[in-house]
């Protein structure tokens, strides 16, 4: 007879929803995770290559949700809501213990919603930014989670105040950066020559990473002034070299019909290098960064590169948000050091010239580029503790046999 007190502990049936590369990501990552400790476990849900390849079945692909603003989620408004329908069905027929979701606030929200009035418990892991919206949307959040897993210490308050059970576990990218991309003011050379190495780059010229973000509608908005300003930099300067990452979860052949419509000239094309995803290895191999605000702001600040941040959005969407949102930066790294250390071009003012202008303070300007090597060093401390996907674990095997 089996003892049960030695009987393997049972597999776990998972629903994930990640309508974002960084959500993707950490979604692998935790399944992962959870396959080690419960052998056999199965997950479906909302989400794209990285979930795929962990063996998460996605039931819709982040793709056809990924859109980012009020009127571009109005444009799509019909292909959203036959996703979250989906998505809902998926859920009934697949009855898991906990439903998982990751950020993409209003579309995850909705999916919780569904989810609880079903009776199955959600987990929601990257709290909305209340702060910076409407503080008293904490609690009306509080009715869409049973648990909510925030990365920052200053969040915590906030949503426990309603009664909603609240845990900082901190940053996965803590975890998630190798150390040898890490760059410090003793190894910086060295980590910069072999991630130029790793990409099959030998030259020892300035490199400047090109990252106009993981959305469609980023990559659209960014890409032409990306590598306007590219060309722009390169005719004054015919050494530099130019690396531009695509998203993995982008297609070629969309990616590829962007490029061309933007038509970079012949000596831009020849200084241009793209890669398929390693956008980790581009941070490290260059020596400043143009990149779209968001998750990977905080990527290149923990790999400790300079950056120019940018955004664009629709115009209605920016006009309504500058009305609404209560914050003092846009950029991630800026937030957690309540500082404008990161130059920010939004909207209008993210053009070539004002992109060439900050990029070359960087390169020329020594005082400026110490002051942001200064505040990359700062950053991990914000941050929180490493092992934030450890406690993200634990935190679901508890709230599954709770």
């Amino acid at each position: 007879m089996t003892d049960p007190t030695t009987a393997a502990p049972r597999p776990l049936r998972l629903f994930f929803a990640a309508g974002e590369a960084s959500g993707d990501h950490y979604a692998a990552q935790l399944f992962q995770r959870l396959k080690a400790v419960r052998p056999g476990s199965v997950a479906q849900g909302l989400g794209g290559t990285e979930s795929r390849l962990v063996g998460i079945e996605t039931v819709v692909d982040l793709n056809t949700v990924s859109v980012m603003g009020l009127v571009e989620v109005l444009r799509h408004y019909s292909g959203l809501k036959r996703a979250l329908n989906t998505l809902i069905a998926a859920l009934e027929t697949f009855q898991p213990d906990l439903l998982i979701v990751i950020d993409f606030q209003e579309f995850n929200q909705r999916l919780a919603r569904a989810a609880r009035a079903r009776g199955i418990k959600v987990l929601f892991f990257v709290a909305p930014q209340v702060w910076a919206w409407r503080p008293k949307r904490a609690e009306k959040f509080a009715e869409v989670a049973d648990h909510l897993a925030v990365l920052f210490d200053f969040e915590v308050p906030l949503f426990a105040h309603y009664g909603l059970p609240t845990t900082h576990v901190g940053h996965p990218l803590r975890d998630m950066i190798p150390t040898e991309l890490i760059k410090t003011p003793a190894n910086r050379h060295l980590v910069v020559q072999a991630a130029r190495l790793s990409l099959g780059i030998a030259t020892q010229d300035i490199m400047i990473g090109l990252l106009p973000g993981s959305r469609r509608s980023e990559l659209t908005r960014l890409l032409p002034v990306l590598l306007a300003s590219a060309q722009q930099l390169l005719d004054s300067h015919p050494d530099w070299r130019f690396l531009l990452p695509q998203a993995a979860s982008i297609p070629d052949d969309w990616f590829n019909n962007l490029l061309e419509t933007c038509k970079p000239s012949t000596t831009l094309r020849a200084a241009l290098m793209t890669t398929r995803g390693q956008a980790r290895q581009v941070m490290a191999a260059t020596d400043v960064l143009v990149i779209a605000s968001g998750t990977a702001t905080l990527e290149a600040a923990l790999i400790g590169t300079p950056m120019v941040i940018v955004y664009k959005t629709n115009p209605i969407t920016y006009w309504i948000a500058k009305h609404l949102v209560n914050i003092q930066h846009i950029g991630l790294p800026n937030i957690v050091l309540n500082e404008r250390v990161f130059p920010e071009l939004i909207q209008a003012k993210a053009n070539p010239a004002a992109i060439v202008n900050k990029t070359l303070e960087l390169v020329k300007n020594k005082s400026i580029l110490q002051k942001q090597e200064q505040a990359l060093a700062e950053i991990p401390s914000h941050l929180g503790k490493t092992g934030a996907l450890e406690q993200l674990t634990q935190l679901t095997l508890n709230l599954i046999e709770d």
